[in-house]
Protein backbone atom coordinates (compact mmCIF):
# COMPACT_ATOMS: atom_id res chain seq x y z
CA UNK A 1 0.00 0.00 0.00
CA UNK A 2 1.16 3.54 -0.78
CA UNK A 3 -0.62 6.44 0.94
CA UNK A 4 0.30 10.00 0.01
CA UNK A 5 -0.13 12.39 2.91
CA UNK A 6 -1.23 15.96 2.15
CA UNK A 7 1.31 18.79 2.11
CA UNK A 8 0.43 22.22 3.33
CA UNK A 9 1.06 25.25 1.17
CA UNK A 10 -0.70 28.33 -0.11
CA UNK A 11 -1.27 29.64 -3.62
CA UNK A 12 0.10 33.11 -3.98
CA UNK A 13 -0.68 35.11 -7.07
CA UNK A 14 -3.62 36.45 -9.05
CA UNK A 15 -5.09 34.52 -11.99
CA UNK A 16 -3.89 35.52 -15.40
CA UNK A 17 -7.42 35.23 -16.74
CA UNK A 18 -10.57 36.41 -15.05
CA UNK A 19 -13.09 35.25 -17.61
CA UNK A 20 -13.17 31.55 -16.79
CA UNK A 21 -12.76 29.39 -13.71
CA UNK A 22 -11.67 25.76 -13.74
CA UNK A 23 -13.22 23.60 -11.05
CA UNK A 24 -10.40 21.06 -11.12
CA UNK A 25 -8.29 19.30 -13.69
CA UNK A 26 -11.17 16.91 -14.00
CA UNK A 27 -13.96 19.47 -13.67
CA UNK A 28 -12.46 21.26 -16.60
CA UNK A 29 -12.69 18.05 -18.54
CA UNK A 30 -16.39 18.53 -19.11
CA UNK A 31 -17.34 22.16 -18.67
CA UNK A 32 -16.27 25.60 -17.48
CA UNK A 33 -18.02 28.35 -15.59
CA UNK A 34 -17.97 32.08 -16.16
CA UNK A 35 -16.33 34.26 -13.57
CA UNK A 36 -19.71 35.67 -12.64
CA UNK A 37 -20.65 32.26 -11.26
CA UNK A 38 -17.56 31.69 -9.08
CA UNK A 39 -14.35 33.44 -8.06
CA UNK A 40 -11.17 32.62 -9.96
CA UNK A 41 -8.56 30.45 -8.23
CA UNK A 42 -5.10 31.75 -7.41
CA UNK A 43 -2.50 31.63 -10.18
CA UNK A 44 -0.52 28.51 -9.29
CA UNK A 45 -3.84 26.69 -8.87
CA UNK A 46 -5.13 28.01 -12.18
CA UNK A 47 -1.97 26.93 -13.97
CA UNK A 48 -2.29 23.51 -12.38
CA UNK A 49 -5.93 23.23 -13.45
CA UNK A 50 -5.05 24.10 -17.00
CA UNK A 51 -7.46 24.51 -19.85
CA UNK A 52 -5.31 21.84 -21.45
CA UNK A 53 -6.76 19.33 -18.99
CA UNK A 54 -10.29 20.32 -19.93
CA UNK A 55 -9.94 19.16 -23.46
CA UNK A 56 -7.67 16.20 -22.79
CA UNK A 57 -10.07 14.34 -20.52
CA UNK A 58 -13.16 15.54 -22.38
CA UNK A 59 -11.66 13.86 -25.44
CA UNK A 60 -11.12 10.53 -23.68
CA UNK A 61 -14.62 10.58 -22.21
CA UNK A 62 -16.70 11.88 -25.06
CA UNK A 63 -14.89 11.64 -28.37
CA UNK A 64 -14.03 7.98 -28.75
CA UNK A 65 -16.42 7.78 -31.69
CA UNK A 66 -14.40 10.42 -33.47
CA UNK A 67 -11.26 8.46 -32.69
CA UNK A 68 -12.65 5.44 -34.49
CA UNK A 69 -13.54 7.49 -37.57
CA UNK A 70 -10.18 9.23 -37.81
CA UNK A 71 -8.30 6.37 -39.53
CA UNK A 72 -11.03 6.18 -42.17
CA UNK A 73 -10.60 9.85 -42.87
CA UNK A 74 -6.87 9.34 -43.16
CA UNK A 75 -7.30 6.48 -45.62
CA UNK A 76 -9.52 8.62 -47.84
CA UNK A 77 -6.72 11.13 -48.49
CA UNK A 78 -4.21 10.13 -51.19
CA UNK A 79 -0.75 9.57 -49.78
CA UNK A 80 -1.98 9.32 -46.18
CA UNK A 81 -0.51 5.87 -45.53
CA UNK A 82 3.25 5.61 -45.12
CA UNK A 83 5.50 2.73 -44.22
CA UNK A 84 6.25 2.59 -40.48
CA UNK A 85 9.64 0.98 -39.71
CA UNK A 86 9.75 -1.98 -37.34
CA UNK A 87 12.73 -3.77 -35.83
CA UNK A 88 15.95 -2.17 -34.63
CA UNK A 89 17.74 -2.29 -37.99
CA UNK A 90 14.86 -0.73 -39.89
CA UNK A 91 14.33 1.95 -37.24
CA UNK A 92 18.06 2.80 -37.28
CA UNK A 93 17.90 3.14 -41.05
CA UNK A 94 14.85 5.40 -40.81
CA UNK A 95 16.60 7.59 -38.24
CA UNK A 96 19.68 7.83 -40.45
CA UNK A 97 17.64 8.64 -43.56
CA UNK A 98 15.64 11.36 -41.81
CA UNK A 99 18.44 13.14 -39.97
CA UNK A 100 21.37 12.89 -42.41
CA UNK A 101 22.25 16.32 -43.73
CA UNK A 102 19.95 18.21 -41.37
CA UNK A 103 21.32 21.03 -39.22
CA UNK A 104 20.15 23.80 -36.94
CA UNK A 105 18.47 26.75 -38.64
CA UNK A 106 17.99 28.99 -35.62
CA UNK A 107 14.19 28.77 -35.53
CA UNK A 108 11.60 26.60 -33.80
CA UNK A 109 7.80 26.66 -33.96
CA UNK A 110 6.26 24.91 -30.93
CA UNK A 111 2.54 24.04 -30.53
CA UNK A 112 1.32 23.24 -27.02
CA UNK A 113 -1.81 23.10 -24.89
CA UNK A 114 -2.92 26.16 -22.93
CA UNK A 115 -0.91 27.07 -19.81
CA UNK A 116 1.26 23.96 -20.01
CA UNK A 117 4.72 25.50 -19.55
CA UNK A 118 6.45 27.77 -17.06
CA UNK A 119 5.30 31.39 -16.98
CA UNK A 120 6.54 34.60 -15.43
CA UNK A 121 4.16 35.43 -12.53
CA UNK A 122 4.33 39.11 -13.49
CA UNK A 123 3.70 38.50 -17.19
CA UNK A 124 1.99 35.26 -18.18
CA UNK A 125 2.95 35.74 -21.84
CA UNK A 126 6.63 35.29 -20.94
CA UNK A 127 8.14 31.84 -20.52
CA UNK A 128 11.54 32.02 -18.80
CA UNK A 129 12.79 28.60 -19.92
CA UNK A 130 12.07 29.43 -23.56
CA UNK A 131 13.88 32.74 -23.21
CA UNK A 132 16.86 30.99 -21.60
CA UNK A 133 16.89 28.42 -24.40
CA UNK A 134 17.10 31.19 -26.99
CA UNK A 135 19.89 32.97 -25.12
CA UNK A 136 21.92 29.78 -24.90
CA UNK A 137 21.36 28.33 -28.38
CA UNK A 138 20.43 31.31 -30.53
CA UNK A 139 17.28 29.43 -31.60
CA UNK A 140 14.29 31.77 -31.76
CA UNK A 141 11.09 30.09 -30.55
CA UNK A 142 7.64 30.86 -31.92
CA UNK A 143 5.51 29.41 -29.11
CA UNK A 144 1.77 28.89 -29.57
CA UNK A 145 -0.84 27.60 -27.12
CA UNK A 146 -3.41 26.51 -29.67
CA UNK A 147 -4.05 22.80 -29.09
CA UNK A 148 -7.52 22.53 -27.54
CA UNK A 149 -7.61 18.73 -27.51
CA UNK A 150 -6.07 15.77 -29.33
CA UNK A 151 -9.17 15.11 -31.45
CA UNK A 152 -9.51 18.59 -32.96
CA UNK A 153 -5.73 18.94 -33.41
CA UNK A 154 -5.58 15.65 -35.30
CA UNK A 155 -8.52 16.73 -37.44
CA UNK A 156 -6.82 20.03 -38.22
CA UNK A 157 -3.39 18.62 -39.09
CA UNK A 158 -4.24 15.25 -40.64
CA UNK A 159 -5.13 16.55 -44.13
CA UNK A 160 -1.89 18.56 -44.22
CA UNK A 161 0.13 15.55 -43.11
CA UNK A 162 -1.60 13.27 -45.62
CA UNK A 163 -0.92 15.62 -48.53
CA UNK A 164 2.75 15.90 -47.58
CA UNK A 165 2.49 19.59 -46.72
CA UNK A 166 4.09 21.02 -43.60
CA UNK A 167 1.71 21.75 -40.72
CA UNK A 168 3.68 24.86 -39.80
CA UNK A 169 5.09 23.48 -36.54
CA UNK A 170 8.34 21.74 -35.67
CA UNK A 171 7.33 20.42 -32.25
CA UNK A 172 3.98 19.52 -30.69
CA UNK A 173 2.54 17.93 -27.55
CA UNK A 174 0.30 14.87 -27.98
CA UNK A 175 -1.29 12.70 -25.30
CA UNK A 176 -0.38 9.02 -25.05
CA UNK A 177 -3.74 7.82 -26.35
CA UNK A 178 -5.27 6.54 -29.57
CA UNK A 179 -4.42 9.73 -31.44
CA UNK A 180 -0.71 9.35 -30.83
CA UNK A 181 -1.00 5.80 -32.13
CA UNK A 182 -2.66 7.15 -35.29
CA UNK A 183 0.14 9.69 -35.83
CA UNK A 184 2.70 6.89 -35.59
CA UNK A 185 0.84 4.37 -37.72
CA UNK A 186 0.24 6.92 -40.46
CA UNK A 187 3.94 7.88 -40.54
CA UNK A 188 3.33 11.47 -39.49
CA UNK A 189 6.12 11.66 -36.88
CA UNK A 190 9.89 11.84 -37.30
CA UNK A 191 11.92 9.02 -35.69
CA UNK A 192 14.14 10.56 -33.02
CA UNK A 193 17.94 10.56 -33.17
CA UNK A 194 18.76 9.53 -29.61
CA UNK A 195 22.44 10.31 -30.09
CA UNK A 196 21.33 13.95 -29.88
CA UNK A 197 19.29 13.41 -26.68
CA UNK A 198 21.97 12.89 -24.00
CA UNK A 199 20.02 14.68 -21.24
CA UNK A 200 16.96 12.54 -21.89
CA UNK A 201 19.14 9.44 -21.60
CA UNK A 202 20.79 10.67 -18.39
CA UNK A 203 17.88 12.29 -16.57
CA UNK A 204 14.63 10.88 -17.95
CA UNK A 205 12.91 8.74 -15.32
CA UNK A 206 12.75 5.03 -16.08
CA UNK A 207 9.00 4.95 -15.40
CA UNK A 208 8.44 7.44 -18.22
CA UNK A 209 10.47 5.65 -20.89
CA UNK A 210 9.57 2.76 -23.18
CA UNK A 211 5.81 3.17 -22.85
CA UNK A 212 3.34 0.80 -24.46
CA UNK A 213 2.35 3.39 -27.05
CA UNK A 214 5.96 4.06 -28.16
CA UNK A 215 8.36 1.27 -27.30
CA UNK A 216 11.92 2.54 -27.18
CA UNK A 217 10.77 6.18 -27.44
CA UNK A 218 11.24 5.98 -31.18
CA UNK A 219 8.96 8.98 -31.81
CA UNK A 220 8.32 10.69 -28.46
CA UNK A 221 9.76 11.82 -25.16
CA UNK A 222 7.48 12.65 -22.19
CA UNK A 223 6.50 16.25 -21.54
CA UNK A 224 4.46 15.89 -18.32
CA UNK A 225 2.72 12.99 -16.58
CA UNK A 226 0.13 12.18 -13.94
CA UNK A 227 -1.31 9.27 -11.97
CA UNK A 228 -4.79 7.82 -11.54
CA UNK A 229 -5.63 6.20 -8.21
CA UNK A 230 -7.96 6.61 -5.23
CA UNK A 231 -8.44 9.86 -3.37
CA UNK A 232 -10.25 9.86 -0.05
CA UNK A 233 -11.02 11.83 3.10
CA UNK A 234 -9.53 9.91 6.04
CA UNK A 235 -11.72 11.80 8.48
CA UNK A 236 -14.83 10.43 6.76
CA UNK A 237 -13.60 6.95 5.92
CA UNK A 238 -12.07 6.39 9.36
CA UNK A 239 -9.32 4.08 8.12
CA UNK A 240 -6.69 3.74 5.43
CA UNK A 241 -7.74 2.74 1.96
CA UNK A 242 -5.29 0.25 0.46
CA UNK A 243 -7.05 -1.53 -2.41
CA UNK A 244 -9.48 -1.07 -5.28
CA UNK A 245 -11.62 -3.60 -3.37
CA UNK A 246 -12.16 -0.93 -0.71
CA UNK A 247 -14.48 0.75 -3.20
CA UNK A 248 -16.82 -2.22 -2.62
CA UNK A 249 -16.90 -1.76 1.18
CA UNK A 250 -20.57 -1.55 2.30
CA UNK A 251 -19.57 1.15 4.80
CA UNK A 252 -18.89 3.43 1.81
CA UNK A 253 -22.22 2.68 0.08
CA UNK A 254 -23.41 5.79 -1.72
CA UNK A 255 -20.20 7.67 -0.95
CA UNK A 256 -17.93 6.48 -3.80
CA UNK A 257 -17.19 8.52 -6.91
CA UNK A 258 -16.40 6.90 -10.26
CA UNK A 259 -16.08 8.41 -13.75
CA UNK A 260 -18.09 8.66 -16.93
CA UNK A 261 -14.89 7.82 -18.83
CA UNK A 262 -14.70 4.40 -20.47
CA UNK A 263 -10.91 4.53 -20.93
CA UNK A 264 -9.98 5.22 -17.33
CA UNK A 265 -12.81 3.16 -15.83
CA UNK A 266 -11.94 0.09 -17.86
CA UNK A 267 -8.25 0.32 -17.07
CA UNK A 268 -8.67 0.74 -13.30
CA UNK A 269 -11.19 -2.11 -13.24
CA UNK A 270 -8.59 -4.33 -14.91
CA UNK A 271 -6.23 -3.46 -12.08
CA UNK A 272 -8.99 -4.26 -9.58
CA UNK A 273 -9.33 -7.80 -10.95
CA UNK A 274 -5.56 -8.32 -10.89
CA UNK A 275 -4.76 -7.76 -14.57
CA UNK A 276 -2.09 -5.51 -16.11
CA UNK A 277 -4.06 -3.36 -18.59
CA UNK A 278 -1.26 -3.36 -21.18
CA UNK A 279 -1.42 -7.12 -21.66
CA UNK A 280 -5.14 -7.59 -21.04
CA UNK A 281 -7.37 -9.76 -23.23
CA UNK A 282 -11.03 -9.53 -24.20
CA UNK A 283 -11.80 -12.07 -21.47
CA UNK A 284 -10.08 -9.81 -18.95
CA UNK A 285 -12.18 -6.87 -20.13
CA UNK A 286 -15.35 -8.84 -19.43
CA UNK A 287 -14.14 -9.60 -15.89
CA UNK A 288 -13.36 -5.92 -15.34
CA UNK A 289 -16.78 -4.87 -16.60
CA UNK A 290 -18.40 -7.40 -14.28
CA UNK A 291 -16.48 -5.88 -11.33
CA UNK A 292 -17.78 -2.42 -12.21
CA UNK A 293 -21.36 -3.68 -12.58
CA UNK A 294 -21.09 -5.37 -9.18
CA UNK A 295 -19.99 -2.06 -7.67
CA UNK A 296 -22.82 -0.19 -9.38
CA UNK A 297 -25.52 -2.71 -8.51
CA UNK A 298 -24.46 -2.74 -4.83
CA UNK A 299 -25.25 0.98 -4.64
CA UNK A 300 -21.65 1.93 -3.91
CA UNK A 301 -21.43 4.76 -6.44
CA UNK A 302 -22.98 8.14 -5.69
CA UNK A 303 -22.06 9.58 -9.09
CA UNK A 304 -20.18 8.81 -12.30
CA UNK A 305 -18.56 12.13 -13.12
CA UNK A 306 -15.16 13.51 -14.02
CA UNK A 307 -16.59 17.01 -13.60
CA UNK A 308 -17.50 17.16 -9.94
CA UNK A 309 -15.59 14.55 -7.94
CA UNK A 310 -12.98 16.92 -6.50
CA UNK A 311 -15.52 19.42 -5.17
CA UNK A 312 -17.68 16.52 -3.93
CA UNK A 313 -14.73 15.07 -1.99
CA UNK A 314 -13.95 18.46 -0.52
CA UNK A 315 -17.59 19.00 0.55
CA UNK A 316 -17.88 15.50 2.01
CA UNK A 317 -20.54 14.30 -0.44
CA UNK A 318 -18.02 11.69 -1.54
CA UNK A 319 -15.74 9.93 0.91
CA UNK A 320 -13.59 8.16 -1.70
CA UNK A 321 -13.25 8.48 -5.45
CA UNK A 322 -11.30 7.61 -8.54
CA UNK A 323 -8.98 10.66 -8.91
CA UNK A 324 -6.08 12.20 -10.74
CA UNK A 325 -3.12 12.74 -8.43
CA UNK A 326 -2.86 16.40 -9.37
CA UNK A 327 -6.38 17.13 -8.17
CA UNK A 328 -5.50 15.89 -4.70
CA UNK A 329 -2.30 17.96 -4.68
CA UNK A 330 -4.24 21.08 -5.69
CA UNK A 331 -7.08 20.44 -3.24
CA UNK A 332 -4.62 20.13 -0.38
CA UNK A 333 -2.91 23.33 -1.48
CA UNK A 334 -6.25 25.06 -0.93
CA UNK A 335 -6.70 23.63 2.57
CA UNK A 336 -8.22 20.16 2.18
CA UNK A 337 -6.81 17.11 3.97
CA UNK A 338 -7.32 14.44 1.33
CA UNK A 339 -5.04 11.47 0.74
CA UNK A 340 -4.07 9.82 -2.52
CA UNK A 341 -3.27 6.12 -2.72
CA UNK A 342 -1.83 3.88 -5.38
CA UNK A 343 -3.75 0.71 -4.48
CA UNK A 344 -2.01 -2.57 -3.80
CA UNK A 345 -3.15 -3.83 -7.22
CA UNK A 346 -1.59 -0.79 -8.93
CA UNK A 347 -2.48 2.61 -10.36
CA UNK A 348 -2.30 4.21 -13.80
CA UNK A 349 0.44 6.45 -15.21
CA UNK A 350 -0.51 8.67 -18.15
CA UNK A 351 1.89 10.78 -20.16
CA UNK A 352 1.73 13.71 -22.57
CA UNK A 353 4.54 13.71 -25.11
CA UNK A 354 6.79 15.89 -27.23
CA UNK A 355 7.05 14.78 -30.85
CA UNK A 356 8.42 16.17 -34.11
CA UNK A 357 6.21 16.18 -37.21
CA UNK A 358 7.79 14.40 -40.17
CA UNK A 359 7.12 17.60 -42.14
CA UNK A 360 9.00 19.85 -39.67
CA UNK A 361 11.03 22.60 -41.33
CA UNK A 362 13.39 22.87 -38.33
CA UNK A 363 13.67 19.37 -36.83
CA UNK A 364 17.19 19.73 -35.41
CA UNK A 365 16.12 22.84 -33.54
CA UNK A 366 13.14 20.89 -32.19
CA UNK A 367 15.35 17.99 -31.13
CA UNK A 368 17.70 20.44 -29.40
CA UNK A 369 14.78 21.77 -27.36
CA UNK A 370 13.58 18.24 -26.55
CA UNK A 371 16.92 17.49 -24.94
CA UNK A 372 17.09 20.89 -23.25
CA UNK A 373 13.93 20.30 -21.18
CA UNK A 374 15.53 17.18 -19.68
CA UNK A 375 18.11 19.25 -17.85
CA UNK A 376 17.04 19.06 -14.20
CA UNK A 377 17.14 22.82 -13.71
CA UNK A 378 14.87 23.38 -16.73
CA UNK A 379 12.45 20.61 -15.77
CA UNK A 380 12.27 22.12 -12.29
CA UNK A 381 11.28 25.55 -13.61
CA UNK A 382 8.50 23.99 -15.68
CA UNK A 383 7.27 21.83 -12.79
CA UNK A 384 7.14 24.80 -10.43
CA UNK A 385 4.44 26.24 -12.66
CA UNK A 386 2.47 23.32 -14.10
CA UNK A 387 2.66 21.06 -11.00
CA UNK A 388 2.22 17.76 -12.82
CA UNK A 389 4.22 14.57 -12.27
CA UNK A 390 7.71 15.50 -13.46
CA UNK A 391 9.47 13.03 -15.80
CA UNK A 392 12.89 14.23 -14.56
CA UNK A 393 13.45 12.91 -11.01
CA UNK A 394 16.56 15.03 -10.47
CA UNK A 395 14.41 18.18 -10.74
CA UNK A 396 13.21 17.41 -7.21
CA UNK A 397 16.55 18.46 -5.71
CA UNK A 398 16.55 21.66 -7.75
CA UNK A 399 13.08 22.62 -6.46
CA UNK A 400 14.21 21.83 -2.91
CA UNK A 401 17.14 24.25 -3.35
CA UNK A 402 14.78 26.87 -4.76
CA UNK A 403 12.55 26.42 -1.70
CA UNK A 404 15.48 26.91 0.66
CA UNK A 405 16.33 30.18 -1.09
CA UNK A 406 12.73 31.46 -1.07
CA UNK A 407 10.55 32.75 1.73
CA UNK A 408 6.92 33.13 2.70
CA UNK A 409 4.21 31.62 0.54
CA UNK A 410 6.54 30.77 -2.32
CA UNK A 411 8.76 28.78 0.00
CA UNK A 412 5.73 26.88 1.30
CA UNK A 413 4.61 26.07 -2.24
CA UNK A 414 8.07 24.92 -3.38
CA UNK A 415 8.55 22.86 -0.20
CA UNK A 416 5.23 21.23 -0.94
CA UNK A 417 6.22 20.45 -4.53
CA UNK A 418 9.66 19.10 -3.70
CA UNK A 419 8.39 16.76 -1.00
CA UNK A 420 5.19 15.60 -2.67
CA UNK A 421 5.03 12.03 -4.06
CA UNK A 422 2.19 13.39 -6.22
CA UNK A 423 4.83 15.29 -8.22
CA UNK A 424 7.88 13.08 -7.63
CA UNK A 425 6.75 9.47 -7.04
CA UNK A 426 9.20 7.20 -5.24
CA UNK A 427 10.73 4.18 -6.94
CA UNK A 428 8.39 1.97 -4.92
CA UNK A 429 5.41 4.01 -6.11
CA UNK A 430 6.58 3.92 -9.73
CA UNK A 431 6.88 0.14 -9.59
CA UNK A 432 3.12 -0.07 -8.95
CA UNK A 433 2.10 2.15 -11.87
CA UNK A 434 0.80 0.73 -15.14
CA UNK A 435 0.07 2.23 -18.54
CA UNK A 436 -3.28 2.42 -20.29
CA UNK A 437 -4.21 -0.36 -22.69
CA UNK A 438 -3.45 0.66 -26.29
CA UNK A 439 -6.51 -0.10 -28.43
CA UNK A 440 -6.80 -0.48 -32.16
CA UNK A 441 -9.94 0.64 -33.98
CA UNK A 442 -11.82 -2.67 -33.62
CA UNK A 443 -10.82 -3.04 -29.96
CA UNK A 444 -11.93 0.50 -29.22
CA UNK A 445 -15.48 -0.33 -30.31
CA UNK A 446 -15.53 -3.54 -28.26
CA UNK A 447 -14.10 -1.75 -25.22
CA UNK A 448 -16.70 1.02 -25.37
CA UNK A 449 -19.52 -1.49 -25.81
CA UNK A 450 -18.48 -3.14 -22.54
CA UNK A 451 -17.69 -0.14 -20.35
CA UNK A 452 -19.85 2.77 -21.50
CA UNK A 453 -23.20 1.17 -20.53
CA UNK A 454 -22.03 0.79 -16.93
CA UNK A 455 -22.21 4.52 -16.28
CA UNK A 456 -24.78 5.39 -18.93
CA UNK A 457 -27.51 3.11 -17.54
Amino acid sequence: MTVFQPNDGTATATPARGETVWLSWSAAHSYLLTASAAPAPAAPLLRGLTERRLSRRHLLRGALGAAALAPLAACSVPGARRHVPTGSAEIAAAVRDFWTGKARKGRLSFANYTQYIDADPADQSRHPTLEAFTRETGIEVAYSELIDDDASWFGKTQPEFASGQGIGYDLMVVGGDSYLTKYIELGYLAPLDHTRLPHFAAHGGAAFKNSSFDRGNVYTVPWQSGMTGIGYDPAKVGRRITSWQDLLDPKLRGKVGMWNDAVQMGNVALLAVGVDPETSTHADWRKAAAWLRRQRDAGMVRSYSTATYQSSLQRGDLWASLVYSGDVFQANQSGSRLEFVIPDEGGLLWTDNLCIPATAAHPVDALTYMDYVYRPEVAARISETVQFVCPVPAAQQVIARDAAAADGKRRALLDSLSTSPLVFPSKADESKLRHLRVLDEAEEKQWNALFEPIYQS
